[in-house]
């Protein structure tokens, strides 16, 4: 009986193997192309930065990075060694250092890559880069990213700049001088002194415009980390920057629409024409002209008056008389203005005074011109001296 069924048992043994054989080919199959795809994929994405002369501190940052978000780290840092060609994985990890390895060489500047293409690992790569950029102990380097800390100042710059430039020659010491310290308590007691340190770098550089922020933030409890103080700092600017903004309008820009022009008196329109057309003496007009009109009482003593004192005289200075203009053609003789006045009646003085004048010396006395016995009403006309008689 046990004899008949072994055949059959043997039977859907050999299938059940055979059944799991295809389906461990088919998973390794499919894992094996998903890898060759990603890997494809992941060897032409490119890295934003190229090895130079004096980048690699930055570079080896942002590739060490990279290829670590890839899940090829090992490959640079030693923790995946080439296997021996007969292992069943030589194959897959010849392929990933191959890809690791493009990625480096593709990351350099065009006249480096002679230098490094022939290292067969990109551990091998990456070690002979380091060597060549990079040296943590070269006291100089250090020294000079030091100085160039000490000697940064915002300089009239954006705040931004300024702040940003300082962190960047940070960061360059830090990975030059990484913290010593071993236990958690020490390592946080050192970047808290270092922190505080760099604030007062930090503020010290800053503009004298912000003095008065800085004091702000030297006070602030618990004391700012640079970030902090920054964002403080970084605030205050901006304020500035819209109060300065906001008050670049002079208050007196509005006079010139209202037509003020300080200092440039007022003057008589002339009148249509510019000729007497009674008399054609080109100095008045119809309206003012005396020998139509009837000459002023005063006129008498001043044709005696200019006789004696004979030609030449009529600039002399002197007070002279206000004259206002009526609606009938008239003028009325005021008191003296107390300037020094050298015009004629045909255009204002050149004092400080909007009024028409008329030279006193040419006119009677202030007595005659303000008693009440005297006329105070005159016809508008030409100055005395502009009169010719025909």
């Amino acid at each position: 009986m046990v004899s008949e069924q072994d055949p059959r048992i043997s039977a859907t043994m050999a299938e059940s193997t055979l059944d799991d054989w295809t389906t461990k080919i088919t998973e390794a199959l499919t894992k094996v192309h998903t890898s060759s795809q990603t890997s494809s994929n992941s060897s032409n994405a490119p890295i934003g930065i190229k090895l130079g002369d004096s980048n690699y501190a930055l570079w080896s940052q942002v590739v060490e990075m990279y290829i670590s978000g890839k899940d090829k780290l090992g490959y640079i840092i030693g923790d995946s060694p080439q296997p021996l060609e007969t292992d069943p994985f030589f194959r897959k990890w010849r392929t990933e250092n191959a890809i690791v390895k493009g990625w480096l060489i593709n990351s350099m500047d065009p006249s480096l890559i002679g230098n490094f293409i022939r290292f067969p690992t990109a551990k091998q790569v990456w070690d002979s880069i380091a060597t060549t950029f990079f040296d943590g102990t070269d006291k100089s380097q250090v020294y000079d990213l030091r100085r160039r800390v000490t000697r940064m100042r915002q300089a009239g710059g954006s705040i931004e700049k300024y702040y940003n430039d300082l962190q960047g020659l940070w960061r360059e010491i830090d990975f030059r001088r990484p913290n010593p310290m071993k236990c958690a308590g020490d390592i946080q007691k050192y970047n808290s002194i270092l922190q505080e340190d760099r604030v007062y770098v930090f503020l010290d550089g800053l503009d004298d415009r912000l003095d008065k922020v800085r004091s702000d933030v030297l006070q602030l409890q618990p004391f700012p980390t640079v970030e902090q103080a920054y964002a403080h700092v970084r605030r205050e600017d901006i304020r500035q920057a819209v109060m300065t903004s906001s008050s670049d309008i002079a208050p007196g820009a509005v006079m010139p629409s209202r037509g003020f022009k300080p200092g440039k008196p007022k003057s008589k329109p002339q009148s249509d024409g510019g000729k007497c057309t009674h008399c054609g003496n080109m100095k008045h007009t119809r309206e003012t002209c005396f020998k139509l009109h009837g000459y002023p009482e005063w006129w008498n003593d001043f044709q005696a008056r200019k006789k004696h004192e004979g030609p030449g005289t009529n600039e002399g200075t002197g007070k002279a008389a206000v004259a206002k203009q009526h609606n009938d053609g008239d003028i009325e003789i005021e008191k003296p203005c107390n300037m020094e006045c050298t015009e004629t009646l045909e255009k204002p003085c050149n004092m400080e005074c909007n009024e028409t004048h008329a030279p006193v010396s040419d006119m009677p006395s202030n007595d005659a011109t303000t008693s009440d016995s005297s006329p105070s009403l005159v016809p508008d006309g030409p100055s005395p001296e502009n009169i010719t008689e025909t």
